[in-house]
């Protein structure tokens, strides 16, 4: 006569399971030895490990809590706990999990160096590279420390340490070509672009579908100058990519920023489409008909928020163009954004995302204007002044900014963190004193959010008048912005919404721009295709804003000697 299995039996069992891969299998015998004993914690703990590898990480954390109840201090639950909160995105609390897992065992070198992922990711990066270098030096042969720690290491800016931890990496685990890709862009990063493009390359080498070391030697080249490298190297990558590929779409879009970048519109417009394919790119679609760029003659169309802010302002001017066939347009985006589109150009209704379709006949993607409008030479893009601020608001600042005397500069320097490029269109705020040295001249800092602190900083015998955290407070994004802009003399600034909005109220702007700017101001020139307000101002070296400045400051002397 057999007997019952016995719970620890059937732990052992599904293990086997586990290893073989026999998920199913593994599962089954998980959840009898639960059935037979609710608090096994061992089966508790190996079902939710199972539950996290189908990717169902919520009910895997609530295994492993149920787990922990039963045995709080077992390290190894206490690890699993974290790593399954991480995946959640709940950062707090599995570096919670991961201490405490410490705490039962210190030297855990994969607890470490998840730990240090975690903190890294929650922008505590000391700590994180304290972490990191711990779990390595338990174990100088764990591969994925290393190059953990040279993620961290790059990003603190520490490339020479990055290197070294990367190329341990490398050493250990030739196979994985990852870890010569991270070495690559650490190398990029720190403005050794040969080397960065010798190691993209090695690793298409070693892998042809590595679809982010593709666009990272197209981006490399790009940097360099060399356009029609990146152009080429893209190009290659969308023929040998599978059809099916993740990243083929994103290739496809840089290839079109690529391509817009050198003024090449046609080519350039239609490779911009294949940005609607990307994960998150814009906002939820309407399911209504696209429209196909035929005469609108009445017909209601719904243009669709995408991207930025300031691609708002630069892309619903066009909403003028619809008006002009007799479209009656309506703006579909951000809720904060509904007020001040309301005051563009042939935009006659506005909705946010949130709120139910109103009738229309078609809708349309709203930086597909251009190739719809069949915009495709540079002389086609400009528009007179689009948006007017309103009166009320314009009014109080008039009011307020007549006591300053002279020429009055409205200023901003930075723009969202979270943007890739934004550590190089950001200006330190101390490169516009050279302005305030101007006889005549008062600034008005418009500076909100990130990078506004710098004001504190601003010489207290230098005039600045701060009206950054005041703007914009209530009724709408940007709706006193416009106000203040359209009220100043003229305006100087980075490559923000600022910029775009300042163009659109046709304002006279002076715009700084990296060695190597956005797409949309091109490679070379003082004017903009898009603004004819808007003076472009480049660095001729990268990082260098003084020499912008002081070109700046030229021309503004000679406005203010005008002025006066």
């Amino acid at each position: 006569m057999s007997t019952a299995p016995k719970p620890l039996d059937l732990v052992e069992t599904g293990l086997a399971h586990h290893f073989a891969g026999r998920h199913d299998k593994a599962e089954a015998a998980y959840k009898r030895a639960i059935g037979k004993n609710p608090k096994d914690a061992s089966a508790l703990h190996l079902l939710g490990l199972l539950t996290a590898d189908k990717g169902k990480f919520e009910r895997a954390s609530q295994l492993i809590e149920k787990a922990l109840a039963v045995d709080p201090g077992n390290p190894n639950f206490l690890h699993s706990a974290g790593h399954v909160l991480a995946q959640l995105g709940r950062l707090e609390e599995a570096v919670s999990r991961y201490r405490a897992a410490l705490e039962a065992e210190p030297d855990r070198p994969l607890t470490l160096s998840n730990l240090g992922n975690a903190l890294k990711h929650l922008g505590h990066m000391d700590d994180a590279a304290h972490c990191l270098a711990r779990a390595v030096e338990l174990d100088i042969g764990f591969a994925e420390g290393w190059s953990n720690l040279g993620l961290v290491e790059k990003a603190r800016g520490a490339y020479p340490e990055a290197k070294t931890a990367f190329e341990r990496a490398m050493a250990l685990r030739p196979e994985n070509p990852n870890f010569r890709f991270n070495l690559a862009n650490a190398e990029r990063e720190a403005g050794d672009l040969d080397a960065a493009i010798a190691g993209y390359k090695a690793v298409i080498a070693q892998n042809p579908t590595h679809g982010g070391a593709h666009m990272n030697l197209a981006a490399a080249h790009k940097v360099a100058g060399d356009f029609e490298s990146a152009n080429a190297s893209l190009q290659f990558s969308i023929k040998a990519l599978p059809p099916d590929h993740p990243q083929l779409a994103e290739l496809h879009w840089n290839l079109a920023i690529n391509e817009l970048t050198q003024g090449h519109w046609q080519r350039g417009w239609e490779e911009f489409e294949w940005r609607r394919k990307m994960p998150d790119y814009g906002g939820p679609e309407p399911e209504l008909a696209i429209w196909g760029g035929d005469l609108l003659a009445g017909r209601r169309i719904i243009l669709n928020h995408e991207q930025g802010l300031g691609d708002a302002f630069q892309f619903l001017r066009y909403a003028g163009d619809l008006a002009a066939q007799d479209g009656y347009v309506i703006y579909r985006g951000p809720k904060s954004m509904g007020p001040v589109a309301e005051l563009i150009t042939g935009i006659r209704e506005t909705i946010a995302f949130e709120d139910p379709l109103p009738d229309a006949d078609c809708w349309a993607p709203m930086m597909s204007l251009p190739r719809l409008l069949k915009l495709e030479a540079d002389a086609k893009f400009a528009r007179e002044r689009s948006l007017s601020p309103d009166t009320s608001l314009l009014e109080r600042y008039r009011e307020r900014l007549e006591a300053l005397s002279g020429l009055k500069i409205g200023i901003w320097w930075q723009g969202n963190p979270g943007y890739r490029a934004d550590r190089e269109r950001t200006i330190p705020l101390q490169a516009f004193q050279a302005l305030a040295e101007i006889p005549g001249v008062q600034l008005v800092a418009l500076q909100k959010g990130p990078g506004a602190e710098q004001a504190a900083e601003w010489p207290r015998d230098v005039p600045l008048l701060d009206l950054g955290p005041e703007i914009d407070a209530a009724g709408g994004a940007f709706m006193e912005s416009a106000a203040v802009i359209d009220a100043l003399d003229l305006v100087v600034g980075c490559d923000t919404a600022l910029a775009h909005l300042a163009g659109a109220l046709g304002k006279e702007t002076h715009l700084a721009l990296a060695k190597t700017p956005d797409w949309r101001w091109g490679l070379e020139g003082d004017s903009s295709v898009w603004y004819p307000t808007m003076t472009l101002h480049r660095q001729t070296r990268a990082g260098d804003w003084q020499g912008v400045f002081e070109r700046i400051k030229a021309l503004i002397e000679e406005r203010s000697a005008g002025h006066g």
